[in-house]
């Protein structure tokens, strides 16, 4: 953002690829308007809490070329946006990605066509993205040529919105793919004509489908629903004319009468997914209930229908008998009802809290109990990390931790998180300054 900053409210034009000075100043949490300067062509983009709104078709601000100049400037007027249509940011980003020149991407990811990328966690709260990061699920580390067929675009979405760093191969993995790599034709025309054929393959087949292909197709893409919200194009708040518009282009594509001549199996899946569409909607047009389900979903994860909600209801009880039994002194029977929550909703605050609750009886605990159960508590913690955000009381117990098992420059790292944030934190100082100077003594 730093090298953005003297263009803004500037008479300076930046020339920069779209996507990569969108991305830049959608991460910075940017509010304003982005002026395009293509040709003789001249309009605005409007930039604002992680909305934009244009009058563009993605298949030009795609297309852009590679001359175009940009404006940008932190204020606008709201009457601009009349006539415009809304998106996500994140969503406009990827849609804009899809409508972009195949070689302008692979020109950018070809250098590192030989590397890895680690997916950051976020990404999985991207519901429109579910589909394309199939591929990367249950990796750590994602060799980027092997993916790169299929999911080019995807990958060039996930590294220039920072949703997914590079990780160096080793020069053994970078041998083998480079071999690979020179076998392959990728990055030829050949390839491109290839991707095209397919794509036109494809929309012959859509052409082609049966009445039941239809129906199978959308109960395959709408069934993989995110949470009660989602499953109405929603994304966390109810809003009824949106919610009622999906719910009857639901009943139209699935209704019983449309199932007449089907098979038996496809029926009974689109009778289910229509009784669920109704008891979902029913569910959430209640707005004490759509409030109620907005707050249990920032504290335990996507609810996607009525029994979730009533079975999260009561953990969320259970969490604060735990929270009270814990503020009483009673930490042993508090850790095992956090204990019980986690292992039935995989919610890491739980699993935090139970963590938290043994901790106050550490004191207790003799020289192999002490081994053992900090043992339990860092693997935890670890795991929580990979998850969200660790609290600080949390991340000085890590620390600790780290310190008895003599692991000192992870324990250096956990507190270098803590002064990060916190840099006048006088505990956390302390504490690296201690243990930098007991591991200068052992060497």
């Amino acid at each position: 953002m730093d090298f953005i900053t003297p263009y803004i409210n500037s008479d300076k034009k930046l020339h920069i690829r779209f996507e990569k000075l969108f991305s830049l100043l959608s991460l910075c949490g940017f509010s304003g308007k982005i002026v395009v300067l293509s040709g003789a062509e001249t309009f605005p983009i409007i930039v604002s809490k992680g909305s934009v709104w244009t009058d563009k078709p993605m298949n030009l601000l795609g297309n852009l070329p590679k001359n175009a100049l940009f404006k940008v400037e932190d204020t606008f007027d709201d009457n601009m946006k009349k006539g415009m249509k809304e998106y996500e940011a994140m969503e406009f980003l990827f849609s804009v990605i899809l409508s972009m020149p195949r070689e302008r991407i692979l020109e950018v990811l070809k250098p590192y066509a030989t590397e890895f990328i680690s997916i950051k966690p976020e990404a999985a709260k991207l519901i429109f993205l579910h589909e394309d990061l199939q591929p990367f699920v249950g990796q750590k580390r994602n060799e980027i040529f092997s993916n790169l067929k299929k999911s080019y675009r995807t990958i060039y979405f996930l590294l220039i919105s920072q949703l997914a760093v590079i990780l160096p191969s080793t020069p053994e993995e970078k041998a083998k793919i480079t071999e690979k790599l020179d076998k392959s034709d990728i990055f030829t025309e050949k390839a491109a004509a290839q991707e095209i054929a397919e794509k036109v393959e494809q929309e012959k087949k859509k052409e082609e489908m049966s009445e039941e292909d239809e129906i199978k197709t959308f109960l395959n893409a709408n069934e993989r629903y995110t949470d009660v919200f989602s499953l109405f194009g929603l994304k966390g708040k109810f809003d009824d004319k949106v919610a009622r518009r999906e719910y009857i282009k639901i009943m139209q594509k699935i209704h019983p009468d449309k199932l007449v001549g089907i098979s038996p199996n496809t029926a009974i899946r689109a009778k289910e997914f229509l009784q669920l569409a109704g008891e979902c909607y029913e569910l959430i047009r209640n707005p004490e209930v759509a409030k109620d389900i907005e707050r249990l979903m920032i504290k335990y994860g996507p609810i996607r229908n009525k029994n979730e909600y009533l079975k999260i209801k009561e953990y969320d009880s259970a969490m604060m008998k735990a929270s009270a039994l814990a503020k009483i002194g009673s930490y042993d029977a508090a850790a095992k009802v956090f204990d019980y929550i986690y292992k039935e909703t995989k919610n890491p605050s739980a699993l935090e809290q139970k963590n938290l609750a043994l901790w106050k009886m550490a004191p207790k605990w003799n020289k192999l109990e002490k081994a053992d159960k900090y043992k339990e508590i860092r693997d935890d913690f670890v795991k929580i990390s990979m998850i969200k955000e660790l609290s600080f009381e949390s991340m000085y117990i890590l620390a600790e931790i780290y310190e008895y098992f003599e692991d000192i420059p992870d324990a250096i790292k956990v507190l270098d998180n803590i002064l990060k944030v916190r840099p006048d934190d006088f505990k956390a100082a302390g504490m690296k300054k201690r243990m930098i100077y007991y591991s200068r003594l052992k060497n």
